[in-house]
């Protein structure tokens, strides 16, 4: 068993109401299905887009699906998946519901190397922006998050130098 599949086991997925008024028990399984295919046009669409949130709006589903999407970070992605879990996670730290957002960004911080090896990894503009975007948001990594930024500015667009 790994990281990702050990995540998405210990969450109580039939307990959470889905922002598609289902269990949250499609939610996984959904996920691990779009890895085998081409990236959605929409960040999560089929699997997190209006399940795990509807526009800016948090669903019950949300801290347990940062989990997961750390998790599958953490393991390893197709590439050209990194956008758009960078771009959900994005979603889930700056929902509009304060105290889930605050709980799923607890769930990035546990991560944040992650974050800091998307950026400096210098794969995708738009990925490494949405890591940069969420490391800000993080008050405990401001003195690295400093030097870090004058390390990696050639993998940032130019507005976030």
């Amino acid at each position: 068993m790994d990281i990702l599949s050990m995540e998405i086991a210990r969450q109580d997925w039939e307990l959470m109401t889905c922002g598609c008024r289902r269990t949250g028990e499609h939610i996984p399984v959904d996920f691990l299905r779009s890895l085998d295919g081409p990236p959605p046009d929409r960040a999560g669409e089929g699997w997190a887009d209006n399940h795990v949130f509807v526009q800016s709006n948090l669903m019950q589903p949300a801290v347990a699906t940062a989990s997961f999407v750390m998790a599958a970070l953490a393991r390893g992605v197709p590439v050209e998946h990194r956008r758009q879990l960078m771009l959900v996670l994005h979603a889930l730290a700056n929902g509009e519901q304060d105290d889930i957002a605050e709980e799923c960004l607890g769930v990035i911080r546990g991560g944040s190397w992650l974050l800091y090896g998307e950026i400096s990894s210098g794969r995708d503009i738009d990925a490494a922006s949405y890591a940069f975007e969420m490391l800000e948001l993080i008050e405990d990594e401001s003195s690295r998050f400093v030097k870090f930024r004058e390390a990696v500015r050639e993998n940032l667009p130019s507005d976030l130098w």
